[in-house]
């Protein structure tokens, strides 16, 4: 059993029934209230202001119309910075293997999940026409999953494809707003995109970049090179991200500092200490006590998104 597959991480984590999922929300509270993440990749488009996102280091003021974007391993908290203000937005849930076998070779549907060597790479600003064209992509895939199942023959494939399109713009909006030239390591994605999961799945364990290499069948000098490409960092520094962010999750919903670090893959609680503040800036058990302070509808440090 792989770390994230223990119980107690379960309590934290989302699951879905079901390859995908779209739904329109409108809501006037909100619907969660402690950080969280998905087995699932996830779209959020939102429609409103006054919403904010959290990814337990940094507090974001969204644009009105944004579209956000998060994979299997990031950590997040939507809320409102009004209370009773409308939250109107769209979700969307799909699995990656649902719609990475329509990727190909020159174009990966998961780039913009994955290609993050950007600030606010989660945070993607819309004009108010594409933010309701894309409202509108996702109506025709509400409209199909709400016919009758006498009715709904091809349906399944119609939708697959209607989201694989909803995808195709958005990757394209994607690089157009972080100049992402035609250049590219698409056929790299798939690689270093399995090598992300291998190290989720497997972050308390020792992973040397010899080991990574001999498994994935690549040279170590390429892999770093395409590593750091498509996500901005080497894979140690990666491994030590994934633990540290799990280290956050636990944390922020209430787990003791010493079981946190044996959790994440530390022997040493000293060295997990070091480890947290050269990255957070703070103690484990200061952030743990200041975030369980911090309110959602108060954040003194709310800052809008970079643009590039």
């Amino acid at each position: 059993m792989t770390p994230v597959d223990k119980p107690e991480y379960q309590a934290y984590r989302e699951a879905l029934s079901g390859d995908y999922s779209v739904r329109h929300k409108c809501t006037h509270t909100s619907e969660k209230s402690r950080f969280h993440i998905h087995n699932e990749f996830e779209l959020l488009l939102c429609l409103s202001p006054d919403i904010r996102l959290d990814t337990g280091d940094q507090s974001v003021l969204l644009p009105r119309y944004s579209l956000l974007l998060f994979n299997n391993m990031d950590l997040h908290l939507i809320s409102l910075t009004k209370p009773g203000a409308e939250s109107d937005r769209y979700v969307v849930y799909f699995k990656p293997e649902y719609i990475s076998a329509l990727s190909t070779d020159r174009t990966d549907l998961l780039e913009c999940f994955l290609l993050r060597p950007f600030p606010d790479a989660n945070i993607l600003p819309l004009t108010p026409e594409t933010a309701h064209e894309l409202a509108g992509m996702l109506d025709r895939i509400i409209a199909l999953d709400q016919q009758p199942e006498e009715a709904a023959f091809g349906n399944d494939l119609q939708v697959k494809m209607m989201l694989a399109e909803y995808l195709l713009r958005v990757n394209r909006l994607y690089r157009a707003h972080h100049r992402i030239d035609g250049s590219g390591t698409q056929s790299g994605y798939r690689t270093v995109y399995a090598m992300l999961n291998h190290l989720h799945r497997n972050f308390a364990d020792e992973i040397s970049l010899d080991q990574l290499a001999h498994q994935f069948f690549i040279n170590k000098f390429y892999l770093c090179t395409l590593f750091r490409e498509i996500t901005g960092m080497t894979p140690r520094q990666y491994l030590i991200s994934c633990r540290l962010l799990k280290a956050r999750e636990l944390l922020l919903n209430g787990m003791p500092v010493e079981e946190v670090c044996g959790r994440v893959g530390y022997n040493n609680l000293s060295h997990f200490s070091r480890a947290f503040k050269e990255k957070v800036g703070v103690s484990p058990k200061k952030y743990q006590l200041r975030m369980q302070d911090a309110q959602p509808a108060a954040h003194p440090d709310v800052t809008g998104p970079s643009t590039p």
